[in-house]
This record gives C-alpha cells, structure tokens and sequence, in this order.
C-alpha cells in the first residue's frame, strides 16, 4: 500500500481529513497559513521555516540537497488537498514550487498529487439528483446538460472549506483511493504556474 501524507490548510480542515483517513497508510500534516515562497529563499531560510522542516522531517528527506532517494522516502504520495478558492490555489502554487526547487526528485517522479474537493452541490428540485462539480467548467457543464434535458430548478449549496463537506463527501471525493480524482504534478506544472503567477518569464 502506497503511504500517503495530505497537506492541507489549518487545524479545522486537518481535524476533517483524520477523521476519514486510513491511517494504515494516511497521515494529514496541517498548514498555518499560506506557505513562504521557497522559490526565491535562501536554503537558510527555507530548512529553517517550521513547515517545511516539518514536512522534511515527515518524508525523511534534507531539502536542497539533490539527493533526496524517492524509494527510501517515508510517504510515496504527498497529497496537497487545499480549499478550491483563490486562497487555495495560491497555497496550491506555492507548494508545487516548493517541491520543484528544493525536492525536485519527487516531483519528478510523479510523487505529488493534488486532490479535487467539490466546489458545491447541486441538487434538482424536482428529482433529488445531486452533483458534485470540482471548478466552474464542470459546474458550467453540469447546469447546460440540464438545462438541456429541461431542469431549471438546479438549486445550488456552496462550501465553505473542507470541513463544510461533511464526512461522506470528504470520504468519496478526496480522501478513498477508489472514488476521488488526483491529478499529478510535474516539472512543466511547477514551470507554468511560475510563469503564470509573474515569478519567472517565458523563455
């Protein structure tokens, strides 16, 4: 069983995912905040802030050093599971280029994924039917196929961060390895989002 470590944003979010993972083989570490850019530390400041060295300590591994041995890590899967907001995406960002200057070897080795929480839940009126879209193109598709099929009583139940997810869909949609939806980071990820977010011009 491949072990697993989530990283997600406060203590109300972590105190959700603990208590719908395995720990057989699941262990949540808790972000305090949105994380330093490590793109631009130093390497002194970057084993020196407390979530990295916790998130070091975690894996097994010395950051920076560029010998950082995939098989000997103590998690295979490093899980960022953030809220799907802009908060979210930015702590997304910033950790994917954490991992791509200081562990590159594990984001090259396809260890970091990211989990896709639902955004809302849409319910018929009229059939009870429910959705669950991860961003605003699946919740634009989701609305035009019903719209299409003749509903127009879509009602729709915003979250507010994991915890508002409740238990079940926690379970399904980010944490069961059999129902949720993950999406592997790599190099040309990492690149695109620092061009994208300003840090570093397109060549």
């Amino acid at each position: 069983m491949i072990k697993e470590l989530f990283l997600v944003e406060g203590e109300s979010a972590a105190l959700a995912v603990q208590r719908v993972c395995d720990p057989s083989f699941q262990t949540v570490l808790a972000m305090q905040g949105k994380p330093l850019n490590a793109w631009k530390a130093s390497r002194a400041k970057v084993t020196s802030y407390p979530l990295f060295q916790q998130l070091a300590d975690a894996l097994g591994v010395e950051l920076g050093t560029g010998s950082c041995n995939v098989d000997t890590c103590q998690f295979q899967r490093v899980v960022l599971l953030f809220d799907p907001d802009a908060d979210g995406i930015h702590c997304s960002a910033l950790m994917l280029w954490f991992f791509h200057r200081w562990l590159p070897e594990l984001l090259a080795a396809g260890c970091v994924v990211t989990a896709h929480p639902p955004t809302c839940e849409l319910t018929s009126a009229s059939t009870q039917e429910k959705w669950y879209p991860c961003n605003q193109r699946e919740l634009n598709e989701i609305l035009t196929r019903q719209q299409e099929r003749g509903l127009t009583d879509v009602q729709r139940k915003p979250f507010r961060g994991l915890a508002s997810l409740g238990s079940e869909l926690l379970l399904i949609h980010c944490i069961h390895p059999d129902s949720r939806r993950l999406h592997r980071l790599r190099p040309e990820d990492a690149e695109a989002s620092l061009i994208a977010f300003g840090v570093i011009k397109p060549d």
